[in-house]
């Protein structure tokens, strides 16, 4: 009988950004899986660092997943690199061989380096009452057909502090799976999974929610009616939140802002190109690099900005987008190596696609977002007064959540049509 190839087939990742407070019925619900985490608590002593080479690393792949997952015919994008990242690390402990150095080397770190480096910088990520970020792994096992290698495990429970599931993999494992998410999201993701196929090992999920205020709010007069003018050349009325703000940006052509959440640790960053410019094209010039560039040579200025309320989703599929960034291997039945990760009598594991799902709503009350990625196994300077700058974000730009310490975006996006078809 030919051996039957099992595969790593949705490496998914769903974004939710939501600015006002969505309840989460199901939160106190518990799940019926079989948890081992107690078994896979923490063990390392090290700590890691946010080291140079890790930031740069991270907005190498941050911009290029950005970029490679556009797509023109959708309109707005948005994607969660962290999300991404943290997920696809988790997979990477699993995987040797080839399929490992291939992913180190688009990484440019290798898998020991990153994980601590991975630990730090989500360590570091500034939470209180004002500004919640909650940041969530855990890992799910069909318990009667895969023999999950418990250096697997531990190494996620490590450096991801991973829960760890062994589940028969049926309908229960379906309704436990979404009531994780549920949870771990503050209810504005209640499900990721409708059913399991036969053929699924694995899910490793990562779940990161983000829920602040402005620092500053806005008053009703700041509130203003105006027109966004789409990529297509149609206009849409649209409310303006109007304030002013006090860094500056500005990076080949194009100009922008920061401006801070509540506790002042995370921004939204808002980047406009000249009138004229493309805003694909001003998405390809934007490297890691690049990126890092405009937020050390942030000023500080007298801005004058109109930022538009907005809601929309995104679903996209990101295995062409890794694929295109080097990650090739894991995605081959023939080529894939993740012996690591353990092994069933059924067959070969693999990775046959990533998918990625996102929803975000911003207004003048703040921001709440989500993101949950989910890799599946089938088998502030006084200055003299001067005139304001003016920058008004009424045709399509460029924007981002990130942490204010190392400028890194935690979520990437870019708002071009706000017809009300595209409105959620």
């Amino acid at each position: 009988m030919k051996k039957r190839v099992l595969s790593l087939r949705k490496i998914a990742a769903l974004f939710t950004a939501a600015l006002l407070l969505i309840s989460c019925a199901s939160c106190t619900q518990e799940v019926s899986a079989k948890e081992l985490s107690s078994g896979f608590s923490r063990k390392a002593s090290e700590t890691g660092e946010v080291t140079e080479g890790f930031a740069g690393s991270m907005a190498d792949f941050s911009l290029s997943l950005f970029q490679k997952s556009l797509d023109k015919e959708k309109g707005n994008n948005l994607v969660s690199p962290l999300s991404t990242l943290c997920c696809l690390a988790m997979i990477a402990n699993g995987t040797s061989g080839d399929t490992l150095d291939q992913i180190e080397s688009v990484l440019h770190m290798d898998m020991d380096e990153l994980n601590k480096a991975l630990y730090a910088y989500t360590s570091s990520l500034s939470s209180d009452d004002d500004c919640s970020v909650n940041l969530a792994n855990s890992i799910w096992f069909r318990e009667d057909a895969l023999q999950v290698n418990d250096s697997f495990l531990q190494t996620n429970a490590d450096w991801y502090n991973a829960q760890v599931y062994a589940s028969p993999f049926d309908n229960s494992t379906v309704t436990d799976i979404n009531r994780w998410v549920d949870k771990q999201t503050d209810g504005m993701i209640d499900h990721i999974l409708d059913e399991i196929p036969a053929e699924t090992m694995m899910y490793l999920i990562n779940a990161l929610a983000f829920d602040s205020k402005w620092a500053n709010e806005y008053e009703d007069s700041d509130i203003l009616d105006r027109e966004f003018h789409n990529y297509d050349g149609s206009t849409q009325d649209v409310q303006m939140l109007s304030s002013s703000e006090g860094t500056f940006l500005s990076y080949g052509g194009a100009q922008g802002f920061a401006k801070n959440y509540a506790g002042n640790h995370y921004s939204f960053v808002a980047l406009l190109p000249e009138e004229g410019t493309d805003i694909y094209d001003y998405i390809a010039s934007l490297g890691g690099s690049a990126w890092r560039e405009l937020w050390e040579n942030r000023t500080y200025d007298s801005l004058d900005v109109q930022i538009p309320e907005f809601t929309y989703s995104v679903s996209m599929d990101q295995t062409d987008a890794l694929a295109a960034m080097g990650i090739t291997d894991m995605f081959s039945p023939g080529a894939a190596d993740f012996s690591a990760m353990g092994t069933s009598s059924l067959g070969d594991l693999y990775c046959s696609s990533v998918q990625q799902k996102t929803y975000i709503k911003l207004d003048r009350n703040g921001t709440k977002a989500a993101a949950v990625t989910w890799g599946r196994n089938d088998v502030t300077a006084i200055m003299e007064p001067v005139e304001p700058k003016k920058i008004i974000l009424d045709r399509p730009f460029v924007y981002a959540i990130v942490d204010n310490q190392n400028g890194l975006p935690l979520f990437l996006g870019a708002v071009t049509d706000l017809s009300e078809e595209v409105i959620q």
